[in-house]
């Protein structure tokens, strides 16, 4: 009866190792590049809209680009053109799930995208305006299930209320143990809760 469990035990380790060793997947990357072959070049924050486009901050090449998978466009910061992106200098990029593409900057700022429209809305740091957005590099971008659009900074966590356009901020406060524990907020994510 031994030797029966060991051979069938010896046969059913090969088969487990055989079959075990077939589940492996052959990873592929495909080259994204840009108009005529142009390299994307050191792409910050990727994210995909409700209608399936990708988009790109491209932080080396001053611009946010739209993907539909075959072809590539680019929006840039035009000085004599305020309706264009508003800066050129990228951090990430963020799609909510109303189709608005959110942009944050590395040297501050956040724009609002409406594809449907074309049009980019600037939100910035103005000093003595305690409603506008917090200074310094713009990380991370989220809108959580009530629709409240988050803004994670180098300078706190703001909280964006677009009915007024007036952020509310938090940040850390040494003597509040409540208080965020650091004012560099490089993630947010919202649970199922």
């Amino acid at each position: 009866m031994n030797l029966k469990c060991t051979i069938v035990g010896i046969i059913l380790l090969q088969a487990i190792s055989y079959y075990g060793a077939a589940q492996y997947n052959d990873i592929r990357f495909n080259l994204v590049e840009g108009n005529n072959g142009e390299p994307l070049g050191n792409i910050t924050g990727i994210t995909q809209d409700p209608y399936g486009y990708m988009w790109f901050s491209g932080q080396q090449a001053n611009c946010l680009y739209k993907y539909d998978g075959n072809r590539m466009i680019s929006f840039r910061h035009d000085s004599s053109d305020a309706n264009s992106l508003g800066g050129s200098k990228l951090e990430t990029v963020y799609a909510d799930a109303k189709g608005m593409i959110w942009i944050g900057f590395f040297d501050g700022g956040l724009d609002k995208f409406n594809p449907a429209t074309g049009r980019f809305t600037h939100y910035r740091n103005i000093t003595n305006d305690p409603g506008s957005l917090s200074p310094g590099m713009v990380n991370v971008i989220l809108r959580d299930h009530n629709g409240t659009v988050w803004v994670g900074t180098a300078n706190g966590l703001d909280r964006f209320d677009e009915t007024n356009g007036k952020f509310i901020h938090y940040k850390n406060e040494t003597a509040n143990p409540l208080s965020l524990s650091s004012n560099v907020v490089r993630a947010l994510y919202e649970d199922h809760q």
